[in-house]
C-alpha cells in the first residue's frame, strides 16, 4: 500500500486543522467547512476540480482530500481490489467551450489501494512520501485543476467525494472536469460539485533535515563568535 495514511471517521475540517505544519507554511486553500451532505459518485471516470489557490505560497506541504467507499452487498471489503489515483494539471489544454481544459500534469500519484469501505475517510499525502519532494511540491500557477479516479470496482462496490461549499481559503467553480472518450468536459449537477480538500504550503523549498542541522550548527557557530565579541 501507498505511504498513504488514512484518518478514519475524522471531519476533514478537524483535520484542515491538525494537519502537521512547516513552521513557515500556511493554507492556500481549504474547502473543509460548509458539508453540503452531499455525495458524487463518479465512477471511474477522472474527475477534477478547478481551483485558485490564495496567497503566494507555492511549495505545497500537504495535501489531503475526503472520499467515501461502500460495498451495497455489505461486508467489510470491497467486492474488487480498490484503487485511487490523484493528479494535478495546469490549466493549459485544448478550450472545452471557451475554458482551458487541464493539460500539462505536474503532479501523479500513481495507482494506490484505498483499503475497505469507510462512510466517510481521509487521504493525508505529505512531503517525503507520495510523491511529493522533501521540499515540498512545486505549484506553478495559481489556477489549477486537481483530480481523482477510482479502479478496479466490484459489480456492488461504490466510491467516490464529498462535497463541500464554499471554501473558506482560495476559490473553486461550482462545475467539474470529466475525463470521457478521450476528452476533458465540463460537467454540472443541481449542487455545487467543489470536492472536500485542503493544501498547506510555503513560499519557498524547505530545507531537508540535514541542511536544517547544518544551518543550526551554523547559527551556534555565529552565536558563538557574538558572545565572544560581546565579551
Amino acid at each position: 500500500m501507498k505511504s498513504l495514511f488514512l484518518i478514519r471517521s475524522l471531519a476533514l475540517g478537524a483535520l484542515c486543522s491538525a494537519l502537521p505544519l512547516t513552521a513557515s507554511a500556511t493554507a492556500i486553500f481549504d474547502n473543509s467547512a460548509n458539508d453540503l451532505g452531499t455525495r458524487f459518485d463518479p465512477g471511474t471516470s477522472e474527475v477534477g476540480n478547478e481551483i485558485l489557490l490564495a496567497g503566494s505560497e507555492r511549495y505545497v506541504t500537504n495535501f489531503s482530500f475526503e472520499y467515501w467507499g461502500v460495498n451495497t452487498a455489505g461486508g467489510g471489503t470491497f467486492a474488487g481490489s480498490v484503487d485511487a489515483r490523484v493528479r494535478f494539471y495546469q490549466n493549459n489544454g485544448a478550450p472545452f467551450n471557451g475554458y482551458a481544459t487541464p493539460g500539462t500534469s505536474f503532479y501523479d500519484s500513481g495507482w494506490f489501494s484505498i483499503g475497505g469501505p469507510t462512510p466517510r475517510n481521509t487521504l493525508v499525502f505529505t512531503p517525503g512520501a507520495d510523491g511529493i519532494p522533501t521540499e515540498g511540491l512545486f505549484v506553478p500557477v495559481s489556477t489549477m485543476t486537481w483530480t481523482v479516479q477510482f479502479r478496479g470496482l466490484g459489480a456492488t462496490d461504490q466510491a467516490g467525494l464529498d462535497l463541500y461549499s464554499p471554501a473558506i481559503v482560495g476559490q473553486s467553480y461550482s462545475d467539474y472536469w470529466e475525463f470521457s472518450g478521450g476528452n476533458w468536459q465540463l460537467m454540472t449537477n443541481s449542487v455545487a460539485m467543489d470536492f472536500a480538500a485542503c493544501f498547506d504550503a510555503s513560499l519557498t523549498a524547505v530545507p531537508e533535515p540535514s541542511s536544517l542541522a547544518l544551518l543550526g550548527l551554523g547559527g551556534l557557530t555565529l552565536l558563538a563568535a557574538a558572545r565572544r565579541g560581546w565579551r
